[in-house]
């Protein structure tokens, strides 16, 4: 069964027969409405809701674009600092406070670029969007006097990022080593102060310090083959000697994994060494395939069928979100998991990232706001780069192929199997 709240505070306890007919015909309110439907129907032959269900997972994702929310009534609580209580009833009217909540927030003058907020809230609402007027309502002073944006403009985030800059190759790294010693100082600092003592980690790091010595000749890296257990800590173990190299060196470590998980968790423990945003967007780099980043192209020619066709929900959330996005990563980056089920068709997420080696480079229209080419610049001066070993190894051939560039490559042993 389920629990609905009314806007004036009515209860009802539904059936599972009731809950699902209400979805089907009568607007209601849900997080993460085709998972919570599905869930009701447990195994009953129900389509997703339709267009008349205001989910509050796409509220969120447009009010806070790229930031984590579980698509859960918890999860949705603990990003909003609100309290979810106990019983279904407290969830319910949870619910009523969260939406209050977002348009309230998207109504306040110092809500980050409404302008464009504005334009994009309005196509969706064109598309159907049961959110839609209620937030151009909040969002209307920014829309000017037309009260709408002008032309086809709300889906073209293209003119909103920002260039990249080809810039001037670094000079080549120092050699200055990396004692043991002061790698085990850096584990100190970036563990803190409580952490529990780990002996394993504290020997496991100092060995890894071995791999970033001085080259005994040219074109023979050093190689270190330290194993250590589950739950040692060998993550921040290496993160450790790794960013004191790469510091003193004025140059740049890649550090290799296997899957996307790892990565993800190198991503969560670099945080521990650059605890400001802008500092590790700058000194931290992940890179993957071409096939994990959004295509502007790929985009633009969605965008311009969702005008015509439908999706424009669904194209309005992926545009708030690249918008924000940190690197522009679908797979495994910020763009959330739950909204990639909304995605559907030549609309799905496969058909907005590069997967069949079909981008055109410089007679792209959209090249200097590529999200790809821009990891790659960035990735050139960062202090540390987290990769998968074909990234790696392709780009260790490369270096090979066009001559001495001085990185240090310690391979996570890990994933390696």
């Amino acid at each position: 069964g389920a629990v609905c709240v009314s806007a004036q505070g009515e209860i009802e306890e539904l059936t599972s027969e009731q809950a699902l007919k209400r979805i089907a015909t009568e607007p209601v309110m849900l997080v993460h409405a085709g998972f919570t439907a599905r869930r009701i129907a447990r195994g009953r032959n129900f389509r997703d809701p339709g267009p008349q269900v205001f989910d509050l997972m796409e509220l969120f994702a447009f009010v806070h674009p790229a930031l984590p929310c579980l698509p859960t009534v918890g999860g949705l609580a603990r990003a909003l600092g609100l309290d979810a209580g106990e019983s279904p009833e407290d969830h319910a009217l949870m619910l009523h406070r969260a939406a209050a909540q977002m348009l309230t927030t998207l109504q306040q003058p110092s809500y980050p670029d409404r302008p464009s907020a504005a334009r994009t809230a309005y196509r969706m609402a064109e598309g159907g969007w049961a959110w839609g007027p209620g937030v151009v309502a909040a969002l209307r002073d920014a829309l000017g006097r037309e009260g709408k944006p002008p032309g086809a403009r709300g889906f073209d985030i293209w003119n909103e990022l920002p260039e990249w800059e080809e810039r001037g190759p670094r000079p080549p790294a120092g050699s200055m080593p990396v004692s043991e010693g002061e790698a085990r100082e850096r584990l100190a600092l970036l563990a803190g102060a409580d952490a529990e003592a780990r002996p394993g980690q504290v020997a496991f790091t100092g060995l890894a310090a071995h791999a970033f010595a001085p080259r005994e000749a040219a074109g023979a890296p050093n190689i270190v083959l330290a194993e250590a257990g589950t739950g040692i800590g060998k993550t921040i173990g290496y993160i450790a000697p790794a960013s004191l190299w790469a510091e003193r060196n004025k140059g740049t470590v890649w550090i290799s994994t296997y899957t996307k998980n790892l990565q993800r968790q190198l991503d969560q423990e670099l945080t521990r060494l650059y605890p400001d945003p802008e500092e590790k967007a700058e000194k931290a780099v992940i890179r993957k395939g071409r096939e994990n980043y959004l295509c502007l192209l790929n985009f633009a020619e969605t965008a311009d069928r969702a005008a015509i066709g439908g999706g424009a929900v669904a194209v309005g959330l992926v545009a708030r979100w690249a918008k924000a996005s940190r690197d522009g990563d679908m797979v495994g980056g910020d763009f959330p998991a739950w909204l990639a089920a909304r995605l559907s068709g030549a609309t799905g997420r496969t058909g907005l990232t590069d997967r069949r080696g079909e981008c055109v480079y410089t007679a792209c229209p959209y090249y200097k706001k590529c999200f790809i080419e821009r990891a790659i610049r960035k990735a050139r001066r960062a202090e540390i780069v987290v990769a998968n070993h074909a990234l790696v190894m392709r780009q260790a051939a490369l270096d090979q192929a066009m001559g001495p560039v001085a990185q240090a490559m310690p391979k996570d042993t890990e994933t390696a199997g």
